[in-house]
């Protein structure tokens, strides 16, 4: 499995502050940010406790640049786990869904009426912390995490235990992982 680089400042600061040596199989290529005029189920203790621990480390990043908190939103937990669970179940891996609908669809479906929203995506990461550091080293994943325009999230992962390998890649992710970020 492929290690970030310590070579990078960002990185050994974070790494510093989190006392963990990241490691970062797949991260997407991109982070789109949609701005849009609009302003489920309950999420389960396990996936909770998941998207908990990637916002802890999330809004610890966000407080030294300046933002507030992200807020979890069962709503944005809802659009996050419908994505990585298609991401696992169909073997693919990106921001469209196989029949090319977008993540601003997936949120507007779970009724989040927002007026922005962005998504980033990671695939491979066997837990929150890997998942949370891989986005905050990689400037496209941390220019969303750290936009204090966003204001809610919601985060899940998906494990395919019988996972294929996708995107010409030698072995399989097992885990894919989403986190939704919006504004209302």
């Amino acid at each position: 499995m492929p290690r970030l680089s310590w070579a990078n400042p960002r990185a050994a600061a974070i790494a510093a502050l989190l006392a963990v040596m990241p490691a970062a199989p797949v991260l997407a290529n991109a982070t789109d940010v949609v701005l849009e005029g609009s302003s489920s189920s309950k999420p389960s203790a396990s996936s909770m406790t998941i998207a908990k621990e990637v916002v802890a480390i999330m809004n610890t990043a966000r407080a030294k640049a300046g933002c507030g908190p992200l807020k979890i939103n069962s709503k944005l937990m809802a659009a996050a786990k419908t994505h990585a669970t298609n991401m696992a179940e169909k073997d693919f891996f990106g921001h469209a869904n196989r029949d090319g609908s977008k993540f601003s669809k997936r949120v507007k479906k779970q009724g989040y009426k927002y007026r922005m929203v962005a998504e980033n995506i990671a695939a491979g990461q066997k837990s929150a912390r890997e998942a949370a550091i891989s986005w905050l080293n990689s400037a496209g994943h941390r220019k969303n995490i750290l936009n204090c325009k966003l204001k809610d999230t919601g985060v899940a992962v998906a494990y395919q235990a019988d996972d294929r390998p996708i995107d010409g890649n030698s072995k399989p992710y097992h885990y894919y992982w989403v986190q939704v970020f919006a504004s209302p």
